[in-house]
């Protein structure tokens, strides 16, 4: 009788577990690369749910030196966002939306989440790709002498800056990318911005509506500064 109650008491205690969630766990795993595809060792990965559970609602896990990373104890076939976290940047490119693999699974990312433009608090946009780094100028209507001027006196982050080529603006046009076909990083509303060498009658813009430089003596154009990335 005591054995018979014995083992009742048990299956109980694994029904409650059960309903409690115990066992309902999924994982996911991926790689972390930079703009030239090189793995990105030591940085968090966080997996946040859609719609929270309590107990799933975030997780997170650590790239090792291969870039790669395994997050567990996500609840089974739910929304979960899984973004790179540092205290240093943030990138809202590299976000990934997937669904959690079923119930002692894990899913596979079918490919490297990509870092390739980074924001620092400071709001200089570093490049990994080209080794640029970016500040966007002022958002507001601005023609190519006041351009000119702005950049000179930038000052962010130690300075250092100068106009952009209309071929380095060309390495930012992603089409179909954020609102303007550039990376979010780069905070604008403008369609078009300032490059160098220009003219006080007619300067050189590139404009990210088309993806094409052009001359031009308007002055609603938007400025960005441009350095060498530094190390």
């Amino acid at each position: 009788m005591k054995r018979s109650e014995s083992c009742i008491s048990i299956l109980l205690l694994v029904l409650a577990l059960t309903a409690c969630g115990g066992g309902k766990q999924s994982a996911v795993e991926g790689k972390l690369v930079d703009g030239n595809g090189k793995p990105m060792a030591g940085v968090k990965i966080t997996a946040a749910q859609v719609q929270p559970i309590k107990g799933y609602e975030q997780f997170e896990a650590v790239t090792g030196s291969d870039g790669s990373f395994r997050i567990r104890g996500l609840f089974p076939s739910s929304q979960y966002v899984l973004k790179p976290w540092s205290d240093k940047w943030t990138c809202e490119s590299a976000v990934v939306r997937l669904d959690s693999a079923p119930q002692g699974e894990t899913s596979v990312l079918s490919s490297p989440m990509i870092v390739r433009f980074t924001l620092s608090g400071e709001g200089v946009v570093a490049d990994s790709q080209t080794g640029l780094e970016w500040v966007a100028g002022p958002d507001r209507d601005t023609n190519y002498a006041q351009a000119e001027q702005w950049v000179a006196g930038c000052n962010v982050a130690g300075g250092g800056w100068r106009m952009p080529t209309r071929q380095e603006l060309a390495t930012l046009y992603q089409e179909g990318i954020g609102e303007r076909n550039m990376d979010p990083a780069f905070r604008t509303t403008g369609w078009y911005v300032w490059a160098e060498p220009g003219a006080s009658s007619s300067a050189w813009g590139f404009g990210f509506f088309h993806g094409r430089e052009f001359r031009t003596d308007s002055d609603n154009g938007r400025v960005f500064a441009v350095r060498s990335r530094s190390r």
